[in-house]
């Protein structure tokens, strides 16, 4: 498990834990009931999550509440709450965890749509409704574009969008895509300062789920929770 602590004000603190293959599945719907169990060994309080859509859409739960959250087609959750945990499941999408130091959090899942219907755009944003603190970022592991191998059409497109550090090469020389460099990009363009790029590939490092390189069903979870002193 990864592991990223940081002071916010006030005494309180944020915690960021981004679980490997050895710490279990965390998928939803997994037919293993041990899934609270694994849930609670992470952090022992509720989990927000979401029916990811590689979209752009972002949940307010202080706004909905947190039974409308749990389940919400979405890709990326803000809150204030200091009693509950913000999650998302990735096996190669970058898992994203941002906060402002006078306790917002938000957590966020970015795969290349979603990356392009501007997710990080959008979760940025609903965080400055509630703080004019500057935003930080845990960006944790996901596939690198060494095994990223990626359409001429789709590639040339985000390339225009995002910058030629997207375009990339796999290991055997064929077209990739550079997510996280998109992902970098977008963070730094939302001014959002960057504390930890994680960038081990979830397909060849090995201790990870990957579903381009071994269709893998199971996922990891990347939480983000405010700790009380």
């Amino acid at each position: 498990m990864r592991f990223f602590d940081r002071a916010l004000v006030n005494g309180r603190s944020i915690r960021v834990r981004s679980t490997e293959e050895t710490d279990g599945d965390f998928a939803h719907g997994d037919a293993d009931h041990d899934l609270e169990a694994r849930r609670r060994s992470v952090i022992d309080r509720p989990w927000v999550w979401l029916s990811q859509v590689h979209g752009d859409g972002c949940v307010d739960v202080d706004a909905v509440g947190f039974e409308s959250a749990c389940g919400a087609p979405a890709d990326s959750s803000v809150t204030r709450r200091t009693d509950l945990a913000l999650s998302i499941q990735t096996a190669d999408c970058i898992p994203i965890a941002l906060w402002s130091l006078d306790g917002v959090i938000a957590a966020v899942h970015a795969g290349w749509r979603g990356l392009e219907a501007g997710v990080i755009e959008t979760a940025t944003r609903s965080m400055r409704t509630q703080s004019s603190a500057p935003l930080h970022a845990y960006v944790g592991p996901s596939i690198g574009p060494e095994c990223y191998e990626f359409g001429a059409e789709d590639l040339d497109r985000l390339e225009a969008r995002f910058g030629s550090a997207v375009r990339a090469k796999t290991n055997d020389g064929q077209p990739a895509l550079d997510v996280r460099a998109g992902v970098i990009s977008e963070l730094l363009r939302n001014d959002v300062v960057i504390e930890v790029n994680d960038d081990v590939c979830t397909a060849c490092a090995g201790g990870f789920f990957s579903y381009r390189a071994r269709a893998d069903t199971a996922r990891h979870a990347t939480v983000i929770w405010i700790e009380e002193s």
